[in-house]
């Protein structure tokens, strides 16, 4: 049986166009190693008994869930076609994992099977792929407790610490108490056959007699012995939690690592930003501002990376005291899964070992839903799951929103109905703030609704983003939407498209009720960094219109901060709560201050006493009726611009050199070229 990748059109009247090359077996690995969107794989038999040949994975119940393969005879190969009613693609295409093939007679026996197929992901690094998969648990671990608010990833992080000083606290416990039962184990008589003397078999059975008149010249016989054993019970489902303890102390320890490792990026940054030379054109109170800004977030960053680290120290001995127990010789058994025994129960030894391993293993009430061995996941599907828990996580734990119900426990419902999670809904709210031209504060309750796989039914064709956010105050009502796309983008214009073909054409154009924002949400930043994604120009003439509506941003588990900084935009300029900080997602209002010689100017500083936090609203200067429009100024209602300090990574709009100026999304002028007479 051999596996080439071949180039598939799934649509064609033949649906192979060409094989690309043999797939190599991996000596090293045991197994057959691919690359996701490299192309379908396909399989030749050489074997003329072979009728049917299936494409099949491990922990499958039933013959009918292995996928059948369709024959090309132009190419002679076996070839999976995807399923369009599934909205599957041809394996190999989106999928990561491990499966094998089996070819089988008319007669319907296996007469042939591949060696396992292991196919990685191309768009995510394997770290990052493990990562998405971790962040799955962890993220469900956290909305189980997401009742209150507003949240904070600090705090997330101080119950982490706590929860892992508290698991080794135990740990050692359990530690002291398998030393203790290592010098009298509990053991269990077991018959096994053994080589006996003749002159010391003590009980003579048929068997014996019969074999010792056979074979008179041999002087030992097997017989039946009673034997001592450890090998009991107790000793599996010990060794069985201890085993959990690691994996569970092990999930923890990578997501230690993860986050220490993008904290440390962010403090070096901080710091590279508090030494560098400030822009001397800034009035000295701004620069104080935004001095004052990176401290405070630099000690932010210093004792979130200093709890990060106690985290990661405490997992690191859980799994060294967990890894001595287990070297412990009476523990050298298989694995049995944790329940109450007799021995459990009446010995005190045994019932303490059980009580700090079952206290260990429930340190949260969590069924880990997401935990369940996937041999093939569908890795747009899995980045979808990923990005929605990953949005409900960030509206909670960064952006200051309270869910009205548990997420989780919204998503356990669903899950134990045996539904997807498709058409699932969230709601959140918290209060927001604005400052009119008259800088007086209005303050606002939000509510946001997150629905996912939501079809929309007011056009023509039905279509469903992935994400739809639905904003109300007492005032309007407001959509967005986002898709995620797994999909690598080469180049400038494969994005253009992709934006054009989705973002406009599917979730804006045919909406009577335009969205304020059509994004796409994808793993990796665009090859061509010279385009700037969040501000998609793909309609000159509408330009203004669409003024920050069409964009997409990077998404994945090593950088997170789109999301948050779509939802700044959002708050800020699209719904106009410019008394809101995304910053931290603290609820006070921010302080407003204007600009004296500029009264269109204001200046805002986060209440936060421990973010501060500080930002601009300023206008475009090409605007009808201002000083310095030009011929193509445009309406002062599409005119306003929100200016970060470049540390804070927050600038939706497209950075210029110097600290405070953007380009304007709308005519792509930037505060210097007022002075220019050639634009």
């Amino acid at each position: 049986m051999e596996l080439w990748i071949a180039k598939i059109k799934s649509t064609s009247e033949r649906p192979i166009q060409k094989l690309i090359s043999p797939l190599i077996f991996n000596e090293e690995s045991n197994c057959y190693i691919a690359s996701e969107y490299e192309g379908t794989i396909v399989v030749k038999t050489s074997n003329n008994k072979v009728q049917k040949v299936f494409l099949s994975h491990y922990g499958i119940t039933s013959s009918e869930q292995r996928i059948p393969l369709i024959y090309d005879e132009q190419w002679d190969v076996w070839y999976d076609k995807g399923d369009e009613l599934e909205e599957r693609s041809p394996i190999g295409i989106n999928q990561c994992g491990t499966f094998f093939f089996e070819a089988e007679d008319g007669d319907g026996y296996i007469i042939d099977r591949s060696s396992d197929v292991y196919i990685t992901s191309s768009l995510l690094t394997e770290e990052e792929f493990q990562q998405m998969k971790d962040e799955i648990v962890n993220m469900l671990e956290d909305l189980l407790t997401a009742n209150e608010g507003p949240a904070t990833p600090m705090r997330l992080w101080r119950e982490n610490v706590e929860a892992a000083q508290y698991a080794l606290e135990q740990t050692k416990k359990l530690h002291e108490v398998l030393l203790e039962l290592e010098d009298a184990p509990h053991e269990q008589l077991i018959r096994e056959q053994q080589l006996v003397p003749s002159s010391k078999i003590k009980r003579f059975d048929a068997e014996f007699l019969i074999n010792r008149k056979l074979f008179p010249f041999k002087d030992k016989f097997s017989i039946p012995v009673n034997v001592r054993s450890i090998d009991i019970p107790e000793h599996r489902m010990i060794r069985w939690g201890l085993e959990r303890l690691i994996d569970y102390a092990d999930r923890y320890l990578r997501q230690a690592r993860n986050r220490k490792r993008d904290l440390c990026q962010r403090r070096d940054f901080l710091i590279y930003a508090l030494s560098s030379e400030k822009d001397q054109r800034l009035e000295v109170w701004e620069q104080k501002r935004i001095k004052n800004s990176i401290k405070k977030d630099l000690v932010h960053v210093s004792e979130f990376l200093r709890l990060v680290c106690e985290s990661e120290r405490y997992w690191e001995e859980i799994v060294d005291m967990a890894k001595k127990c287990l070297n412990l010789h009476y523990l050298n058994v298989g694995e049995e899964e944790l329940a109450q025994t007799h021995l459990f129960t009446f010995s005190p030894l045994y019932s303490e070992a059980y009580q700090y391993l079952d206290d260990l293993l429930n340190l949260k009430p969590l069924k880990q839903l997401s935990n369940t061995y996937a041999p093939l996941q569908k890795s747009p599907k899995l980045y979808e799951v990923w990005c929605l828990l990953s949005i409900i996580h960030s509206l909670i734990y960064e952006c200051g929103f309270i869910p009205v119900q548990n997420p989780y426990t919204q998503i356990q419902r669903r899950l134990q109905r045996k539904r997807g999670l498709e058409g699932i809904s969230f709601t959140f709210h918290r209060p927001v703030y604005r400052y009119e031209n008259s800088y007086e504060l209005q303050e606002m309750d939000l509510t946001l609704e997150v629905y996912y796989e939501r079809p929309f039914l007011d056009t023509e064709k039905s279509y469903r983003p992935d994400f739809t956010f639905i904003f109300r105050d007492s005032f309007r009502t407001e959509t967005a939407f986002l898709d995620a796309k797994y999909k690598p983008l080469p180049n400038r214009e494969y994005w253009a498209e992709i934006v054009r073909d989705v973002s406009f054409e599917k979730y804006y154009k045919p909406l009577p009720k335009k969205p304020i924002a059509s994004f796409l949400m994808h793993p990796n930043k665009l090859k061509d960094v010279s385009i700037h994604t969040w501000n998609a120009a793909i309609n000159h003439r509408k330009q203004e219109e669409l003024r920050h509506r069409l964009g997409s941003f990077d998404y994945k588990p090593s950088n997170k901060k789109g999301f948050v900084k779509w939802m700044n935009m959002l708050l800020h300029y699209h719904l106009g709560y410019n008394g809101v900080c995304m910053h931290c997602g603290a609820h006070f209002p921010a302080k407003c201050e204007y600009d004296v010689k500029q009264k269109k100017k204001k200046y805002f500083t986060c209440s936060n006493p421990e973010c501060e936090a500080f930002w601009v609203e300023s206008f475009c200067f090409n605007r009808k009726g201002g000083n310095y429009a030009k011929k193509d100024a445009h309406e002062p209602s599409t005119a306003t611009l929100f200016k970060y300090t470049k540390h804070s990574e927050m600038n939706y709009h497209k950075e210029t050199p110097d600290e405070w100026d953007v380009f304007c999304p709308v005519c792509n002028k930037r505060a210097q070229d007022r002075f220019r007479n050639d634009v």
